[in-house]
């Protein structure tokens, strides 16, 4: 029992650092900044829903795209633990501030994609689904990770002022520490199990 919750709680983890749904409110703020609270609750409904939609169908689909292009899971671990390495160093140098948009567009870009289901996170659920967690785990952390996120949009003016601008800050620079160090792992495993089939 302690095992099945201990491998779910390390899914929901690897998620949880690459979506940093804390660092996503000061962004989600600027979008919507002069949007009433009805037409906020739409994009954040929208945006979370369509996020979810795309990391379940790469999820469940996305070892389909590496038998088509002929892609190994351990190219894909080292390939994409380079890309959750850049995230991670764009995310300790700080994220550019984004331009503010005026449409409801927002809900799926750029809330929906990259901000929450950009190209680490894809990664991500594919290496949770392909590799020692399975499909259990890697819902769970989609569900998990979604819902924590909708809640921080829905109250992400009372988060704001709690933790304040500098608090988000500093959160989001911790996650993209942790981040980097799942990147090392993940092309250290990639490249460790290449060297053990050439041998």
């Amino acid at each position: 029992m302690i095992d099945v919750l201990g491998i779910h709680l390390q899914g929901f983890i690897t998620l949880l650092v690459i979506f940093d749904p804390i660092g996503n409110i000061p962004l989600f703020q600027t979008f919507t900044a002069s949007f009433d609270s009805s037409k906020k609750r739409r994009i954040i409904n929208r945006s979370v829903i369509i996020a979810m939609v795309i990391l379940a169908f790469f999820a469940l689909g996305g070892f389909l795209v590496f038998e088509t292009f002929n892609i190994s899971i351990n190219d894909f671990r080292i390939a994409g633990g380079i890309l959750l390495f850049i995230l991670s160093i764009e995310g300790l140098l700080g994220k550019e501030e984004a331009r503010w948009i005026s449409s409801e567009d927002v809900a799926v870009v750029p809330l929906a994609t990259p901000l929450m289901a950009g190209p680490g996170a894809i990664y991500t659920v594919i290496y949770l689904m392909q590799g020692p967690y399975g499909p259990s785990v890697t819902l769970f952390a989609i569900l998990s990770n979604i819902i924590i996120q909708w809640v921080l949009l829905f109250y992400s003016e009372r988060v704001l002022r709690a933790i304040g601008k500098t608090g988000s800050t500093i959160i989001s620079r911790i996650m993209a520490f942790i981040l980097s160090a799942i990147a090392i792992g993940m092309i250290r495993e990639g490249i460790t199990a290449i060297l053990v089939g050439l041998i």
